[in-house]
């Protein structure tokens, strides 16, 4: 984190911003959409760009972005062998003007190219800022790599406990020492898919079995259940707390993410709850991150359970505190001085 604040300082004009994203059926590109909209507001040029099918050119020693055209609702028209595949005009970039924000990179090789992040990697090689950095990603889109740095950081989270093999279901119990129900989560997974809620040994048993049975190299943790009535979502953008809303359990479900159905409301935090939500997206090295947290039973002496860090933070909801949390976020990156190594 210290290295990449090393070359951010304050900048004398707006920057431009280039959106990598990727509009999916179970994922749609909505914030990505929205984040254009309100860029037009601040005055901030902004272009939206599907990673399907994108690449960086090279010409007379500058770089171009080149996508597909992505209309108003996020989509693309899909490549056709009957139809030519149209792209945009190639796009410049450089590092002294342009952030590049990264939301669609998906899993690599599940729902997202592996090629897609290496071009980020490249584009942070030849000195670009970009938000969040591939590393952040890496530890946010993994829950157990989450969790080892939650636990290095001494960030509290619910009890957590890693299934080690197909087998390993009575074993990892023991080690977590907690009374049913508890959390099933894959590591891998977003908008509370793959969060399963277990409610006895026998059931955890064929919950597992049958995961590995559908892809034999899973990585499966077992939580103890906070049991609340909410949770809290709070983004944080270069170190400062921009909003922060609360999410109730969904009717008959125990999840409460918006994409299930919560209706989120504003939420005012205590000095301990922002603080400690500061820290927790220090400690995944996040520039503009949702933090998710279980409130304490006494909030203003007892750090919340936190329960993950998302490297790219829908904003559809939030957007209904009051103000334009987006908006917001666009102003703060305005304060930002891009980078100018060679």
């Amino acid at each position: 984190m210290e290295k990449f604040k090393s070359f951010i300082t304050e900048a004398k004009k707006p920057y431009k911003l280039v959106v990598l994203s990727h509009d999916d059926p179970h994922d749609p590109n909505e914030t990505g959409v929205l984040i254009r909209k309100k860029s037009s507001n601040v005055g901030i040029d902004c272009l939206l760009v599907e990673m399907g099918g994108f690449f960086i050119s090279e010409e007379e020693g500058k770089l171009f972005v080149n996508s597909f055209p992505v209309d108003d609702k996020g989509q693309v028209e899909e490549p056709s062998p009957k139809k030519e595949s149209k792209y945009i005009k190639p796009h410049e970039i450089r590092k002294d003007d342009t952030i590049i924000m990264v939301r669609g990179q998906g899993t690599a090789g599940l729902t997202g190219n592996h090629s897609w992040m290496d071009i980020v990697k490249d584009l942070e090689y030849r000195g670009f800022t970009v938000i969040n950095s591939s590393r952040c990603h890496d530890i946010c889109s993994d829950k157990f790599m989450s969790q080892i740095f939650f636990d290095r950081h001494k960030i509290r989270t619910p009890k957590t406990v890693r299934i080690a093999h197909i087998e390993d279901s009575d074993n990892a119990l023991k080690k977590l020492k907690s009374n049913f129900p508890i959390i099933l989560k894959t590591t891998i997974g977003s908008k509370g898919i793959g969060v399963i809620l277990v409610e006895s040994a026998p059931s955890l048993n064929s919950i597992v079995q049958l995961l590995y049975r559908e892809n034999e190299y899973i990585d499966i943790l077992l939580q103890e259940q906070i049991k609340t009535s909410y949770d809290v979502r709070v983004i944080i953008c270069n170190g400062e707390v921009i909003a922060s809303i609360k999410r109730p359990v969904v009717k008959g479900d125990f999840r409460s993410n918006v994409s299930q159905g919560s209706e989120p409301v504003s939420f005012d935090l205590t000095d301990l709850e922002r603080s400690e939500s500061i820290r927790a997206a220090k400690v995944v090295e996040g520039m503009f991150v949702g933090v998710d947290f279980i409130a304490a039973k006494d909030r203003e002496k007892e750090s919340p359970y936190f329960i993950e860090v998302n490297s790219t933070p829908g904003l559809i909801g939030i957007e209904k505190v009051g103000f334009s949390v987006t908006e917001r976020v666009l102003e703060k990156l305005k304060s930002l001085k891009l980078s100018n190594k060679s």
